[in-house]
């Protein structure tokens, strides 16, 4: 009797401790979340400012190519601010993260194949780790 009791004593314990512990990897995901979505409201700003300075200042400026990029980077800004409204929305965040990351794909592939200038390369690699967060938070496959 007395070893059923400490077996029955040492499962709760381990219920309870997996449980304390799926919780606080939760919160430690929210957290990570949170910040990486707080950072694709920031970051993408900076960006906009330093490709704006780029485009102006290279070969792209006043062309149609301009006025494309311009147009990818208010998608993705509109994705990204849907996103932030809803990330805790389990039936519309992660349509709306991978919405997020189509917009940036476009971006990204831009950048690659025109690139603007140093500043505004610097500035994406940093909006990108942030949609590499988010593309893991949500388990969206991805690859850029």
């Amino acid at each position: 009797m007395k070893i059923w009791k400490v077996t029955v004593g040492i499962l709760m314990f381990a219920l309870i401790t997996a449980d304390l512990c799926a919780a606080a990897g939760q919160q430690a995901y929210r957290i990570s979340l949170k910040d990486a979505l707080k950072r694709l409201e920031e970051d993408p700003d900076q960006f906009t400012k330093s490709l704006n300075y780029d485009l102006d200042h290279g070969p792209l400026d006043g062309t149609s190519t301009e006025d494309e990029i311009n147009r990818y980077v208010h998608q993705f800004e509109e994705a990204t601010d849907h996103l932030k409204d809803r990330y805790d929305d389990p039936n519309q965040a992660p349509n709306l993260a991978r919405e997020v990351m189509v917009r940036g794909r476009s971006i990204d592939t831009f950048m690659r194949r025109h690139r603007p200038g140093g500043r505004s390369m610097s500035d994406w690699q940093r909006v990108r780790h942030s949609l590499d967060i988010v593309a893991a938070a949500y388990k969206i496959k991805w690859r850029w």
